[in-house]
């Protein structure tokens, strides 16, 4: 797998770390380029949401032109692989992203009552996904855990409910939290939920807010989580995980009733 140091497709550096393979005159250029990227999508040198060289930069590594590499990104595109982004580039799609976000997203909005089932496919995903990642994050993806509990801190413990960039950092949590995974299918899977989550975070923040130490319990759950991580402890991980879904569950249920 490839570090998380090399995430950032928009940087130079990702760009030159990229192992991308000049093609000889071959009569299908367009298809050897889309299964180079597919094979730095499946390796995990590419990831849900990086942004991919530009085209002067990929046409100058491919030694193609740029008629061969826009039928390249066109076939990417046409398959799911990559969505352009107008003038920020081309960046690489979650695999899941139409096929699960969209009608689970309408499901939410059209009936709260959803949000147990989003919970108990939480209790499998984001547990497993942590247990993974106590096993297996680099130093560094365990690094950005540590940096995300720690932006909870700067923007005080007690207030983390009440905030509304809570939300996103919370997602932006568990987005971290499986690509520390390692593994690159459960990432895209792990990632769609947290994009999903994002989208029901309003309502239950707006629920939560009038119940005494949730933001302190918030936080301490995934301080838990993290200390786990550190200790390379899977089991204590999926423990810390469960226990905040829980928690979540019975103050909704509380609040609801």
């Amino acid at each position: 797998m490839v570090d998380a140091k090399q995430r950032n497709m928009g940087t130079s550096d990702t760009a030159d770390n990229l192992l991308i393979n000049r093609i000889q005159k071959a009569p299908d250029i367009p298809n050897l380029v889309v299964e180079q990227i597919l094979r730095l999508i499946a390796t995990g040198a590419l990831r849900p949401g990086d942004k991919l060289p530009s085209e002067l930069e990929m046409t100058r590594r491919f030694g193609i032109s740029r008629i061969s590499l826009r039928e390249a990104m066109k076939l990417l595109e046409a398959k799911g692989f990559i969505e352009s982004q107008g003038r920020k580039g081309k960046f690489v799609r979650s695999l899941v992203d139409d096929a699960v976000q969209s009608p689970i997203s309408g499901l939410l909005a059209a009936d709260h009552q959803k949000i147990w089932e989003l919970l108990e496919v939480r209790r499998f995903l984001d547990a497993q996904a942590a247990a993974l990642a106590a096993e297996r994050a680099t130093e560094y993806q365990v690094k950005r855990l540590v940096d995300f509990v720690r932006n909870a801190e700067r923007m005080g413990i007690e207030n983390i409910i009440d905030r509304r960039e809570s939300g996103k950092l919370y997602a932006e949590f568990y987005s971290e939290l499986a690509e520390a995974t390692n593994n690159t299918i459960f990432e895209h899977l792990v990632k769609s939920i947290s994009n999903i989550l994002q989208g029901a975070l309003p309502y239950s923040r707006e629920k939560l807010k009038g119940l005494k130490d949730t933001s302190q319990r918030i936080y301490t759950h995934h301080k838990k989580l993290v200390e786990a991580i550190q200790r390379r402890d899977p089991e204590a991980a999926r423990r810390a995980v469960l226990e905040h879904i829980d928690y979540i569950e019975r103050s909704l249920k509380k609040v609801l009733r």
